[in-house]
């Protein structure tokens, strides 16, 4: 059983680093995944430019959100990496694997973030059943972040 537990971190840092890198790839897609909808970006009237700017302040957000799972995706399979070739040292393992226990664990309060965000846009009707479902995948994210980082902290 213990040898699912770098599987289980591999998957969590690469599913980090596939959104990231979606989140560039793909905004308008990576921000109806997340349950927000993008206005359409005109400069006719004033209503057009708050659509517009609202528009640019999802994007700019979903750069953020790219960088942010970026990083902590590569961060994840790096320390995963290191945890299972990089070393021979058994003291120098378990540091290790505390460490990724450390960043998953704290990792895990994002998904927590990200669902109350979406619920809370889905109760304010911008997209009820996309926002349901995505602050769903949120949370249920969230359980396995939190089972994982727990995992390496005391395992």
């Amino acid at each position: 059983m213990y040898s699912a537990l770098p599987i289980l971190t591999s998957l969590i840092g690469l599913g980090g680093f596939i959104v990231g890198v979606y989140s560039f790839a793909s905004p308008v897609s990576a921000a109806q995944i997340y349950g927000m909808q993008l206005g359409k970006a005109s400069i006719k009237s004033k209503k057009s430019m708050d659509e517009s700017t609202s528009a640019e302040d999802i994007y700019r957000h979903m750069a953020y959100t790219g960088v942010r799972n970026l990083v902590v995706g590569s961060t994840i399979l790096a320390l995963t990496w290191y945890w299972q070739y990089g070393t021979h040292a058994t003291m120098d393992k378990v540091t290790v694997q505390r460490c990724l226990g450390i960043v998953i664990t704290t990792g895990s309060l994002t998904p927590v973030v990200d669902a109350i965000v979406t619920w809370q846009g889905a109760l304010q009707g911008v997209d009820a059943a996309i926002g349901k479902r995505a602050a769903l995948l949120h949370a249920t994210r969230s359980i396995f972040w939190l089972a994982g980082g727990l995992w390496c902290l005391l395992g």
